[in-house]
């Protein structure tokens, strides 16, 4: 995915209809680094980077929307555990 911009990364965190504490939880960012990269002030990298991206491509699926407002999401293992769960499944796959 090319350099993630302010814009893009508000886009992602209001496709989702979450608050930027809610956002910074499941990313595991403080709420100020979330102002700071919506505000364009810096930019994620490495982890938060890569959670942006898959948040983005999952943001467009309507079946992930749920996912953010199940009780469970309060967790953020269970969000990261459902936006890797479909790169693994496909490898689960191919080696059974």
């Amino acid at each position: 995915m090319r350099k993630l911009t302010a814009p893009q990364i508000r886009k992602i965190r209001k496709s989702l209809g979450m608050s930027k504490k809610e956002f910074g939880r499941i990313l595991w960012a403080a709420v100020t680094t979330v102002e700071q990269w919506e505000s364009g002030e810096c930019l994620p990298v490495g982890m938060h980077r890569r959670l942006l991206e898959l948040l983005a491509q999952a943001s467009a699926a309507a079946d992930f929307r749920p996912i953010v407002r199940d009780p469970r999401a309060d967790d953020p293992l269970f969000v990261l555990y459902r936006l890797l769960e479909p790169l693994y499944d496909g490898r689960a796959a191919r080696n059974a």
